[in-house]
């Protein structure tokens, strides 16, 4: 475990699928020849395997595909054919998918009865990982599920942030805001998945200190169509106004400047109740305060 937590996720997929950009699905429209066994990663198996019996990684992050998404990819895999091979493993008579989800749903909506695929030995902790590895290379998942993915790498291998951040390839800071937003109620997560809120929507709703507060803030940035920065402020701890202090009596300011004038310091005069008060006069220094006695005394 402690020469996995030195190598960066970012290099797994490199050593799983090899530069084959030219492979097509046969019934694809583009049928280009098969790559050449040296560019196929050492102990990988090229196959074409149905994509409907294709069996779904258990440890896939993605939860959420855009269909119209969908529906592009299959059109574009009619077109030109499948770009880039699945990865997949060897469980007893079947084969499970390691990554490569988006493709193999798209051949199945395309009708395409073969899909290319790589078959690798990979074990079970290494599935979450290159799930998780292909999802963040294509930008794919969605944050909530990202930060889904990263709790549980951080539970399957005991990392803590920074190795987590290590391994990723990420900033720490990225990925503690990331895991921020798993605080945030399931309806406002919901939001997140659907794509009516942003991740820079969910981050500043965590400026609000109950579930209720943020779920109606939530709602009314949907319904009004706010901006992040609306949203921020919309968020923003309301600051209590400023008392503002009585306007002075003209008398009472009318003496204090005749005080200064004369003292050459700021004097302010407070009136109390049954005509009671005090003046206090200011001083900045003893030679100031030895001058401003001098002159109380009349020895100016």
């Amino acid at each position: 475990m402690a020469s996995e937590k030195k190598r960066g996720l970012g290099r797994g997929l490199d050593a799983l699928i090899p530069s084959i950009a030219g492979d097509a699905v046969p019934g694809a429209r583009a049928t280009p020849p098969a790559p050449p066994e040296e560019r196929v990663a050492p102990g990988a198996q090229v196959l074409s395997l149905d994509p409907q019996a294709i069996r779904p990684n258990p440890k896939q992050p993605r939860v959420s595909f855009n269909e119209e998404a969908l529906e592009e990819l299959a059109e574009s895999i009619k077109r030109d054919g499948v770009q880039e091979p699945v990865i997949v493993r060897r469980r007893g008579d079947a084969y499970e998918l390691v990554s490569g989800e988006r493709r193999v749903r798209a051949c199945v909506m395309a009708g395409l009865e073969t899909v290319p695929a790589l078959c690798r030995d990979v074990s079970d902790t290494d599935m979450l990982k290159l799930g998780l590895i292909e999802n963040i290379q294509r930008e794919d998942l969605n944050a909530i599920e990202l930060a889904g993915a990263y709790e549980t790498l951080m539970g399957e291998f005991t990392w803590t942030q920074e190795e987590l951040a290590a391994q990723v390839g990420k900033k720490r800071a990225t990925v503690a805001n990331t895991l921020r937003l798993l605080n945030l109620p399931r309806d406002v997560q919901g939001r997140v998945v659907d794509g009516s809120i942003s991740m820079g929507h969910a981050r500043a709703l965590l400026a609000l200190n109950s579930p209720n507060a943020q779920s109606a803030a939530c709602r009314k940035i949907i319904e009004q169509g706010l901006s992040v920065r609306q949203a921020e402020q919309l968020a923003a701890p309301k600051q209590p106004k400023k008392r503002q202090a009585p306007a002075k009596d003209p008398n009472v300011a009318s003496l204090e400047d005749e005080l200064r004038r004369h003292l050459g310091t700021r004097v302010t005069v407070r009136s109390g109740k049954n005509h009671r008060g005090r003046i206090e006069i200011e001083y900045f220094s003893l030679d100031e305060l030895d001058r401003i006695l001098s002159v109380l005394r009349g020895n100016r």
